[in-house]
Parts: C-alpha cells; structure tokens; sequence
C-alpha cells in the first residue's frame, strides 16, 4: 500500500495485473468489433405504430392450407392433433399439440394435418395488409 497527498492509503496494481486488465479490454473489445461486424445489413419491414393483432381458432378434420405466405409473423400454436409444417426447406417439421411454431413473414409455408386438428394462430401484420396471401406455385420440387 502507498498513501497519497493527503495520508490516505491508495492501492496500487502490480504490473502483471494492470498487463492482465489490458488483455481483457483488447480481447472484450475486440469481440464486440466481432459482433458488430457480423451483421451484414437490417431492414425494417414493420414498426410498432402501424400492427394489426389477431387471434384465430381452427378445428379441422385432414387439413391443408396449401402454400402460402403471411406479411407478418404468424405464431401457430397446436391445442389437438398435430401438423407437418414446411417452410424455408422442402422437409416438413412435425408440430403435435402443445407446441408452438412461428411463421416467418413472407417465406413460403404449408400446413398439413391428417385428422382432427385444432390450433390457435395469432398473426400481427401490417394493417393495411391481409393475414394470409395464397401462393399459385409450389416452392417445393
């Protein structure tokens, strides 16, 4: 311990520990820069000022929504039964009750259920927009 000026005792750090803090500002600094860097570009599709919320509950019996898209997030949650999902690949993702999925927005997708079905969708979309726009061609060979 050294004292300053005034008598009071001041801590003074060892030279391996202030090389030691060092390091770790270039390595935390360093990564952040990592970070930042990655992000290529952002667009905003959608603010908060402009968003239509709804909630639909469907009970069906061998569905199938045929492909299509949304212009906003649509988040799929199965109550019975269960679906095969398919977007952004051909290779369909099974979701069974108590599960959830989320629609990305405008990525083609498709719903299939063989047998009774029910789920909730909740869509939050631009106002202006409908929910749901079905696609004329399949995305999937």
């Amino acid at each position: 311990m050294r004292l300053d000026a005034r008598g009071r005792a001041v801590r003074v750090l060892s030279s391996k520990k202030i090389l030691a803090l060092v390091a770790a500002v270039v390595v935390a600094t360093g990564l952040a820069a990592v970070a930042y860097a990655a992000v290529i570009s952002q667009t905003v599709q959608a603010d908060g000022t402009n968003i239509h919320f709804r909630v639909v509950r469907t009970a069906a019996d061998s569905f199938d929504s045929g492909w299509h898209t949304h212009p906003g997030v649509a988040i799929v949650q199965v109550q019975q039964g269960s679906f095969q999902i398919t977007q952004g690949s051909c290779t369909p993702k099974t979701v069974n009750a108590g599960d959830t999925y989320i629609e990305i927005p405008y990525v083609p997708a498709r719903a299939v259920a063989t047998g009774p079905i029910v789920w909730t969708t909740t869509f939050l979309v631009h106002y202006e927009e409908p929910v749901q726009t079905t696609l004329t061609t399949n995305p999937c060979p």
